[in-house]
C-alpha cells in the first residue's frame, strides 16, 4: 500500500499480511511532490513491485524498489506543465506503464515524452515537439 502525503512531504509505504492486516513497512521523505505513481512487477525478485513516481514542479522522478526501500533519482526529465495549464486534474505529470509485462514507462515534460526503462531504471529516450502530452495511452506490446 502506497500512500503520499504531500503536505508533509511523505510516501508512505505499509504492506497488507494474507489476513489482511496492514503493517507499516517504511517512509520516504521527499521535496518533490508527487503528481501521479505507476507500479511495475520487479524484474529481479517474483512476485515484488516497484513505483515510479513523478513530480508536480521538479524534473526528476521516483524509483522505489517495495521490497527492499531502495530510492533512486531518474533525472533531468524537463520541466513539467505548470499546474495551472492542466486544469482537467490534479495530475499535471502523469507516469504511465506499457502494461502488466512490459517495462517502460511513459511521462510528459512541457514539450517532450520520455520513455523510461524500468527494467534499468533509467531514461530510454525523449520524443521532442509534444507540447502539453499530459494524455498518454500505450498501444500494442511493449
Amino acid at each position: 500500500l502506497v500512500s503520499i502525503d504531500d503536505v508533509k512531504g511523505l510516501m508512505k509505504i505499509q504492506t497488507i499480511t494474507v489476513r489482511g492486516e496492514i503493517q507499516d513497512a517504511f517512509d520516504i521523505h521527499t521535496n518533490l511532490h508527487i503528481s501521479d505513481v505507476a507500479f511495475q512487477a520487479s524484474f529481479t525478485e517474483a512476485h515484488q513491485y516497484n513505483v515510479f513516481g513523478s513530480s508536480t514542479t521538479q524534473t526528476d522522478v521516483l524509483f522505489v524498489e517495495l521490497s527492499s526501500g531502495k530510492v533512486k533519482m531518474v533525472k533531468s526529465l524537463k520541466e513539467p506543465l505548470k499546474p495551472d495549464e492542466w486544469p482537467w486534474n490534479s495530475k499535471n505529470r502523469l507516469i504511465e506503464g506499457s502494461g502488466l509485462f512490459g517495462q517502460y514507462l511513459m511521462t510528459p515534460s512541457k514539450e517532450s515524452l520520455f520513455i523510461l526503462d524500468g527494467r534499468l531504471n533509467k531514461l530510454n529516450c525523449e520524443i521532442t515537439e509534444v507540447e502539453r502530452g499530459n494524455t498518454v495511452i500505450w498501444v500494442g506490446e511493449a
